[in-house]
């Protein structure tokens, strides 16, 4: 019997499952549906740190996603990362082909900088399937530099927003 054979045929075998892809067949992703997306600078390398570093990043986030049929109920940049959620307006909307376009935007305008930063080649994505549900994340990613201590009230943190929705109005919703 060849121990080291089947070692290597039982890694393999434990392997094979991890090289499975993570994302959905791209048509679940489209239409009115409701996606929570969060990208990472690679190496999780702080980046974002004042309002100003991000007004442009925001701009080509509003121009991609207002371009596949999108909202964003909600965005928090992070100092290392960005979470957003995605609301489709209707059945051709595309949250995925409209991260994928802000992320290439985004990295282009990071690299142009003459920073050696860059996001991530991937991102985790979630569908929210329930009613509702996408209410609460909202609250949850409002609630994320709290979390993470940067600030004690999140309404005092300066890189969070909404594009098409009033933010205000959604947290204080969600809240009761």
């Amino acid at each position: 019997m060849d121990i080291p054979h089947a070692r290597k045929i039982t890694f393999h075998a434990l392997e094979s499952p991890r090289q499975k892809p993570h994302r959905l067949p791209p048509a679940s992703y489209v239409g009115q549906i409701a996606i929570s997306f969060t990208a990472c600078i690679d190496g999780r390398r702080p980046v974002f740190f004042l309002p100003a570093d991000i007004e442009h990043h925001v701009r080509l986030m509003s121009e991609q996603f207002e371009r596949f049929g999108c909202r964003i109920p909600i965005y928090c940049f992070m100092p290392d990362h960005l979470h957003v959620i995605s609301m489709g307006v209707n059945q051709r909307s595309d949250g995925k082909r409209a991260m994928d376009a802000f992320k290439l935007k985004s990295g282009q305008f990071l690299q142009s900088s003459g920073a050696d930063y860059r996001w991530q080649e991937n991102y985790h994505d979630r569908i929210i399937r329930r009613p509702g549900e996408w209410r609460k994340k909202v609250f949850y990613v409002f609630q994320n530099p709290v979390r993470a201590g940067i600030v004690e009230d999140a309404w005092l943190y300066p890189m969070t927003g909404a594009i098409g929705y009033d933010l205000e109005d959604l947290i204080l919703e969600t809240a009761w």
